[in-house]
């Protein structure tokens, strides 16, 4: 069985815009050189914790996954406990691609409409 393990991961950045980026699930614990507000540890071959901070309240979150099931899904989305709104997707390259080109035309719109 072949496993596809590229995948791409979309962070909140402070101005509420998502910066993307692609990678395979073997450089996730270089991510900090990309998302300085994300770290990244695995732990017992197949679990990771993220740890985000967040840029809507400015607290750590903590996520735990496991790695088969991050390759399983198309997306897994992590928010923000206290406000409830997404701040990181990670998943299958297209399905974050396009999640996060949905939500830049939603904000295009809604500041069109302003």
């Amino acid at each position: 069985m072949i496993f596809d393990t590229n995948i791409a991961m979309a962070l909140k950045n402070s101005s509420g815009v998502y910066n993307v980026c692609e990678f395979t699930i073997f450089e996730m614990k270089s991510m900090k050189s990309k998302f300085p507000s994300l770290n990244v540890k695995v732990s017992k071959g197949n679990d990771i914790l993220i740890v985000v901070k967040c840029p809507l309240c400015g607290e750590k979150h903590f996520y735990h996954y496991n790695i088969n099931e991050l390759l399983k899904r198309n997306m897994v989305i992590g928010g923000c406990e206290q406000l409830a709104l997404p701040i990181f997707l990670i998943g299958k390259n297209q399905k974050v691609i396009e999640k996060v080109n949905e939500y830049r035309q939603t904000i295009e719109k809604i500041y069109a409409l302003i």
